[in-house]
């Protein structure tokens, strides 16, 4: 698969971005971060496409990565079901923080594609998703199907997942064909994740409006 059609298919990010940004004045700010996400992953693909195509695009996915992950902590914050604590949501925030820089600044992996973050990272998205279908189990009386948290935490759940081992069967396949494919396999995962996304957030229930009856 070439490089074109890895962007093609990064494009499906498109979805869940015109879907947020035409619902976001109606859009709960419970559910803000999902949005803010999708809009900086659209523009993460841009900029890649722009100005890393023909180059590596290790720099600015690392960094996107990066926000992703903490807009993502940020969203369970806002849930309040698992990340309710503020001692928990800052604990979060600043072993992120430490292990970004750890990993590709001190490290000097910023250049090139690690292991250690990205696993790490995914490893704590999944189980906070986890958690959180536990709670909406045990809690919410509504149909769980049509529930966007619980549509948003499959959707972590089945990519990071795979991008978990992705990451460590690319570090340790031995040939090159197989280390080609995982990552095709991976395009395409985007692809189903992006249009989970998009289905959440056509599931937010609007917020309410609240008229101020004419005197």
């Amino acid at each position: 698969m070439n490089n074109y059609i890895f962007f093609y298919l990064s494009l499906s990010i498109i979805l869940p971005t015109i879907g947020g940004m035409i619902r976001f004045r109606t859009i709960p700010s419970i559910f803000r971060p999902i949005v803010y996400m999708v809009l900086l992953g659209l523009l993460n693909e841009i900029i890649c496409y722009l100005f890393f195509f023909s180059s590596g695009n290790a720099v600015p996915n690392n960094i996107y990565l990066f926000i992703e992950t903490l807009l993502f902590v940020w969203q369970f914050r806002l849930w309040k079901n698992v990340v309710w604590n503020k001692d928990i949501f800052l604990g979060l925030m600043l072993f992120l923080i430490a292990m970004w820089i750890i990993d590709y600044i001190a490290l000097g992996n910023i250049v090139k594609y690690s292991l250690l973050y990205p696993v790490s990272s995914s490893f704590i998205l999944i189980l906070l998703s986890v958690n959180q279908l536990n709670w909406l189990i045990v809690n919410d009386r509504s149909p769980i199907i049509k529930n966007p948290i619980f549509i948003i935490c499959c959707a972590v759940i089945l990519f990071f997942s795979y991008k978990i081992m992705a990451e460590v069967f690319y570090y340790y396949a031995p040939e090159q064909t197989i280390k080609k494919n995982i990552f095709v396999y991976e395009a395409y995962l985007n692809v189903v994740y992006n249009i989970l996304l998009f289905i959440a957030i056509l599931c937010i229930v609007p917020r309410k409006v609240f008229i101020k009856p004419l005197q």
